[in-house]
């Protein structure tokens, strides 16, 4: 992207002719860049989705887009890595607090409120820049919920949305193929059909990461591989 001047470009608290803060956009552009995530909001509970981009020789362990924030909350996050580390620690903070204050778990939008209050900071002081990230927050109080989040500090709710390189893609196919009445179960095979065919080669369990949260059970459950390959195979 290109700004209309330098001092727009480099300024965070300076607006564009147009109403622009470019340092926003270039936020949303390591969003953008980065590895393919899914979020299903279900009858039953909700489904969360991600693909791992890995290199050769390293870790799997380390790369993670996929979290647990309070029992019934996962997230998962796009963009740049080292922010989405930061931000998923002030996430699980905001839970804690809550539920030492209140004596119950943070309600999810509560929680999505106070997390995009917190990241709007970064969108107006100087010596600041945006973060590099945009979160998708999953979970269950009565009902499922979930929600995106953006660098500047908005929020939205949505049934399926997808965030990443193959977002556009992946919300085409969801846009398709979702229905009001998925259960959990349909959700995670929707999340892998449409994470195989956006692919841009052969995924295997070891560059998927599922989880879901079910109205049932209200707590975070992370797939293991050999689940992970079951829907890989049935996609």
């Amino acid at each position: 992207m290109i700004g209309s001047g330098p001092s727009y470009d480099s300024a965070l608290t300076l607006f564009s002719p147009e109403g622009r803060l470019f340092q926003v956009e270039y936020a949303l552009e390591a969003v953008r860049k980065g590895t393919t995530i899914v979020g299903i909001r279900c009858k039953d509970g909700v489904v969360l989705a991600a693909e791992i981009r890995l290199v050769p020789l390293q870790e799997r362990t380390l790369n993670e887009k996929l979290f647990e924030i309070d029992g019934s909350i996962g997230a998962l996050v796009s963009g740049l890595s080292a922010d989405s580390r930061y931000l998923m620690a002030r996430a699980r903070t905001l839970a804690q607090i809550h539920r030492l204050t209140f004596g119950e778990a943070i309600p999810v939008h509560t929680l999505t409120k106070k997390f995009c209050d917190f990241i709007q900071t970064y969108t107006q002081r100087g010596g600041l820049r945006p973060f590099g990230v945009q979160v998708l927050f999953a979970g269950v109080d009565n009902v499922p919920r979930l929600f995106v989040t953006d660098p500047i500090g908005s929020f939205w709710s949505y049934k399926a949305h997808a965030l990443g390189q193959k977002a556009d893609q992946v919300i085409e196919t969801l846009k398709q193929e979702y229905r009001s009445d998925l259960t959990v179960k349909d959700g995670l095979l929707l999340a892998a059909k449409v994470m195989t065919r956006t692919a841009d080669s052969k995924l295997t369990p070891e560059r998927l990461d599922f989880a879901k949260i079910t109205l049932k059970q209200k707590h975070f459950t992370r797939l293991d591989r050999k689940a992970v390959l079951k829907l890989i195979n049935q996609s």
